[in-house]
């Protein structure tokens, strides 16, 4: 069992740290792109949100696991609030890259809906900085 649990943990951690990253980068990234309107900025920022995408169930799942097997699956305010918001920014990140996929002008001057866009880009950064927040309360 030994061989399974810290291998676990440090995983999650490893996961969650490259969501955390990316997500902002991103954000950084998107953002340079509406000062410049340089659209490698913008492309460079929609990669950055695909990858912290699809490591997002990694991240959320593993987490699970890990508080099962080094918190007994105790629940508090924090691990309630971790699995919620988790899931929320895991389903908004969906959100965000499939319109972004499906409609390559949302985030551009061109569009109706780049303010809003940007918003919910802005809020899931909002998340992943609450949820990194709170896995440093652990520490």
């Amino acid at each position: 069992m030994a061989l399974f649990t810290k291998p676990a943990v440090r995983l999650h951690h490893i996961a969650s740290h490259f969501t955390n990253g990316l997500w902002p980068a991103g954000v950084v990234l998107f953002f340079s792109y509406l000062l410049t309107g340089k659209n490698a900025y913008e492309s460079a920022a929609y990669y950055c949100f695909i990858l912290s995408t699809l490591a997002s169930p990694f991240v959320l799942f593993s987490g699970v696991f890990d508080w099962k097997l080094r918190f007994k699956g105790r629940t508090t305010r924090i691990f309630t609030h971790k699995r919620v918001f988790g899931f929320i920014f895991m389903l908004l990140s969906i959100a965000i890259v499939a319109w972004r996929f499906f409609d390559p002008s949302a985030p551009t001057a061109e569009s109706g809906y780049r303010m809003i866009y940007t918003v919910l880009v802005l809020l899931n950064c909002g998340f992943v900085i609450y949820l990194g927040y709170l896995g440093g309360k652990f520490l």
